[in-house]
């Protein structure tokens, strides 16, 4: 945490998917004092714990309720963020075998954590992910990737302790146009996953913004992408940042870029943050005004 603020981060999504301390640290007696220590760690680096992201095992098919393991990885998962003072928690919603029912069986999902949720005092966040099914393996909506099921969800589940988490990496692969998504999600979104990918693959690459900005680090708006043809970087972010602007987003600005942090070794790493920090803040000030 005192590395992320000396890097010039403000903030933390505290993300429980690939812990390998988790019967240490999470599902273990004292948890929650625990939970109450890193709170204090946060406050103490100058962190802001924004958000967090469970444990995303469970599947089609399993119990929806806390005999099934993967479940109750997601239920404490709940508990310890909330005891951690974090305000919202990503769950992924779940695919059915053919993608039919996909809003119902998703419906009963998160309605049956909704109590959980009251319990702790935490919202669930519900994010737009990527259905792929073979041969091709081509990203599709069918996983609440769509601006109509990623509002249809949200609607229907109807609660205060429900908001949306948009993925700005996820909206660009299937509708391959997220300046639009997120237009169409105005009201729905006080989350953001930021990550940048080639169209195809959920790479979860830092953002390039250099195109979008002149040599005074002036914001160019909206213009024809340099780089959609590159094969590598293609969310055209110009459009991105007008159409967050434009709907008014006042949330955290969440880099979700394990591939960027995983590629530096560890004495690189203060520099590596430096850098995507730097990115962030750009992107705040375009649309925040900060």
């Amino acid at each position: 945490m005192e590395m992320l603020r000396e890097a010039g981060f403000t903030g933390l999504d505290f993300s429980f998917f690939s812990m390998n301390d988790w019967d240490e640290l999470v599902d273990a007696p004292g948890a929650v004092q625990r939970a109450e220590m890193l709170r204090k760690t946060a406050e103490e680096a100058g962190i802001v714990l924004s958000q967090s992201h469970a444990p995303f095992r469970f599947r089609y098919g399993m119990e929806m309720n806390e005999s099934e393991p993967e479940y109750y990885k997601i239920v404490k998962s709940m508990e310890f963020a909330a005891a951690m003072g974090i305000p919202a928690i990503v769950v992924h919603s779940i695919m059915t075998n053919d993608g039919s029912d996909m809003l119902d069986v998703n419906e009963r999902y998160y309605g049956s954590l909704l109590p959980y949720a009251e319990r702790f005092g935490i919202q669930i966040a519900v994010e737009n992910l990527t259905g792929r099914r073979p041969p091709d393996n081509i990203p599709s909506p069918d996983n609440l990737g769509s601006p109509e099921t990623f509002r249809a969800m949200q609607d229907r589940l109807d609660s205060p302790y429900i908001c949306g988490c948009l993925d700005i990496g996820h909206a660009n692969l299937t509708l391959k146009d997220a300046p639009k998504f997120i237009r169409e999600c105005e009201g729905y979104v006080q989350y953001l996953h930021t990550h940048d990918n080639d169209g195809f693959h959920d790479n979860h690459l830092l953002p390039v913004l250099a195109p979008y900005f002149d040599e005074e680090g002036r914001f160019l708006g909206d213009r024809k992408d340099p780089l959609k043809n590159s094969g590598i970087f293609t969310v055209p972010w110009g459009g991105v940042l007008e159409a967050l602007r434009d709907i008014h987003y006042q949330g955290p600005f969440n880099l979700e870029i394990p591939r960027y942090i995983d590629s530096f070794t560890t004495e690189d790493l203060p520099l590596a943050l430096k850098l995507a920090a730097n990115v962030g803040q750009k992107m705040m000030q375009v649309v925040l005004g900060e």
